[in-house]
């Protein structure tokens, strides 16, 4: 009967194939702007757009009604086969009683499965990979053994066995789950073995069918004894738990869940992105940041080749992408106003005025990142970044998701193989500076302050920590005393470059209420985006460091990074890099060459690093 409801799903499927060609666009159908799928119509025409670059190879491709053709016919030799294997499996069980039909029984209706689901993904003519077409029929496989094994138990035993072997690969799966992680339950694994003992005597008790066993009415004391013991456990063993869970509810928790070991998720649903993505789902070959968010920000309106360059190189490898900037300006950005999410707060700038206060537009930017994890949860993480950065993606892919990533003066190092030995990849030579770690604030380090360039922003009594402190005194004690942990309870600041920073969504709640708070101050950019991140991760976890450099003079390329690498270092991000440059009239223009620098630099770093990495698209 199950194999007869697949034909019938097959046979409807097939006819409204028929009745709509796939290749067509039916006038019924409103396209979502969050559908990766969605075709991107906003870019420009030129033949450098994205489209051209990234899809170029896409149009030798079959057309859809032309694979809907052949699909068909393979569709009905595959339901054509299916329906044969099906009279001869009702055939065998018809006349199949013993256990040595079992091998016979299994085989034909699995085998149908299989070409059952063929037909299916041959007629809607959809673009498969062997690799999803194998583990779907893997999938089908799986549930279709376990379906006919649990009819084979109720038929030769009874339903309650076969309910109780069910529930006992639960309980097989809560074990695996407890002792494969740091961070287990005692409680719940006693609970387990307790369900797996009575289950296992439960089965052993059928599989014997002894009389004796099942006719047994009255237990010794000392089992009864045991018995009352051991429930008389599990049930204060539960009230305890619930009121541990309802106590905690009402306590302020620390951000960290990795803890539990499965902690709430409520529904989560994406908000759709200001620009979709470039690529397709089944047209991308790399899959290691779907579940990142890639936050790019500009301090400037600078957008136009800025951002379809970034988007040129990096869509392949980061499908989800959030722009953010100051609203369109007179100098520059028209053309992608609308692809922006605008944030304008404090990005004013003037550097010709007081030269003790340089009003850098970004000085504020972590209002940008603010805004961008507000309006964006649900991602595992959150990758922040402006768009004149390098990103090493291969270097990058490697570095734990869940953890914050920033080049702490107190991180850990990834371990990277072109660097050699653990030895080699521990010695400070081999890495970029660190940020940096703030004198004493309860000195007034204002007094005697030279400015930005000759001293750093410190002692700045605009932006520096005079103004920073009454967003720190105001954050929780423990959040303060994590801070004082770093250096040996000490309060000190952390300060330096802002422009790699990876916040994992499940600290982002935290360490916006935090960033939050210097937000309601003037305290710069630099100082108060590294300084909240020690503050949130909790004690005991890890930041990973990045090997990021910044820099301001040439090159302003990917020669960089090639540099770095003759010296025996690594660049994992580097700030800053041009897309362009301007001309002799003084006008600047994006350089197409350094996307496909970039791409190659890329594969050159996999090959560093012996991982793999997908080739570009031609």
């Amino acid at each position: 009967m199950v194999e007869l409801i697949k034909l019938s799903v097959v046979a409807v499927l097939y006819w409204r194939a028929r009745g709509t060609p796939v290749g067509s666009k039916s006038e019924d159908v409103v396209w979502d702007a969050g559908d990766e799928e969605q075709p991107l119509r906003d870019l420009h025409s030129d033949e450098e757009s994205v489209d051209t670059l990234l899809n170029g190879g896409v149009s030798e491709k079959m057309s859809r009604p032309d694979t809907m053709k052949v699909g068909s016919t393979k569709s009905v030799a595959a339901i054509l086969a299916a329906g044969a294997l099906l009279a001869i499996h009702a055939h065998l069980v018809s006349n199949s009683r013993t256990l040595e039909d079992v091998a016979a029984i299994y085989f034909v209706p699995l085998l149908s499965t299989i070409m059952t689901a063929y037909g299916v993904y041959s007629l809607l003519a959809r673009p498969v990979s062997q690799t999803q077409f194998l583990l779907i029929a893997l999938q089908l496989f799986v549930r279709a053994s376990r379906d006919l094994a649990a009819l084979y138990v109720i038929y030769y035993y009874d339903a309650t066995l076969e309910r109780v072997l069910a529930s006992s690969a639960v309980v097989f799966t809560l074990i695996v789950a407890c002792f494969s992680t740091d961070a287990n339950s005692l409680i719940l694994i006693i609970g387990c073995i307790v369900m797996a003992w009575a289950s296992v005597s439960y089965v052993a008790a059928q599989l014997q069918g002894t009389q004796e066993y099942q006719d047994r009415t009255e237990l010794s004391k000392t089992r009864r004894t045991i018995g009352i013991f051991t429930f008389g456990i599990l049930i204060l063993s539960s009230v305890i738990g619930a009121i541990q869970l309802r106590m905690a509810g009402r306590l302020h928790r620390p951000a960290a869940e990795s803890a539990s070991l499965f902690p709430y998720r409520p529904a989560c649903h994406r908000k759709p992105l200001p620009v979709p993505a470039v690529l397709p789902y089944e047209d991308r070959r790399y899959h290691g940041f779907d579940d990142v968010l890639l936050i790019v920000f500009f301090s400037h309106a600078r957008y136009n080749v800025n951002l379809d360059y970034y988007r040129m190189a990096y869509a392949e490898y980061f499908p989800n992408m959030v722009f953010v900037g100051p609203g369109n300006r007179e100098d520059a950005g028209f053309n992608h106003s609308y692809d922006v999410l605008v944030d304008t707060y404090k990005s004013d700038e003037d550097l010709t005025g007081d030269p003790d206060f340089y009003k850098m537009a970004g000085r504020m930017a972590h209002h940008m990142l603010y805004t961008a994890l507000r309006e964006y949860p649900c991602y595992k993480g959150y990758l922040w970044a402006p768009f004149d950065t390098f990103l090493n993606v291969p270097r990058l892919q490697q570095f734990d998701q869940n953890l914050f990533w920033y080049h702490s003066p107190f991180a850990k190092y990834v371990f990277n193989p072109a660097l050699g030995h653990d030895a080699d990849n521990r010695n400070a030579t081999r890495h970029p500076p660190a940020a940096m770690i703030s004198p004493d604030p309860s000195h007034n380090l204002t007094d005697g302050w030279r400015g930005w360039g000759p001293d750093w922003w410190w002692g700045d009594p605009h932006v520096g920590i005079s103004e920073c402190m009454p967003a720190f005194m105001k954050a929780p004690e423990h959040q303060r005393l994590r801070l004082a942990s770093f250096t040996n309870g000490k309060t000190r600041f952390i300060g330096g470059s802002a422009d790699t920073v990876y916040i994992p969504g499940r600290h982002r709640e935290a360490f916006m209420d935090t960033l939050a708070l210097f937000l309601e101050t003037d305290c710069f950019l630099e100082i108060a985006t590294p300084t909240a991140l020690h503050m949130v991760v909790p004690p005991g976890e890890n930041i990973l460091f990045v090997d990021h450099w910044w820099i301001w003079e040439p090159p302003l390329n990917a020669t960089f990074v090639r540099n770095k690498w003759n010296e025996s270092m690594e660049v994992d991000t580097f700030h800053t890099f041009h897309w362009g440059d301007r001309d002799a009239a003084g006008v600047w223009r994006g350089n197409p060459v350094n996307i496909r620098d970039v791409s190659r630099l890329l594969q050159d770093s996999a090959e560093r690093q012996h991982v793999q990495f997908p080739r570009p698209i031609p």
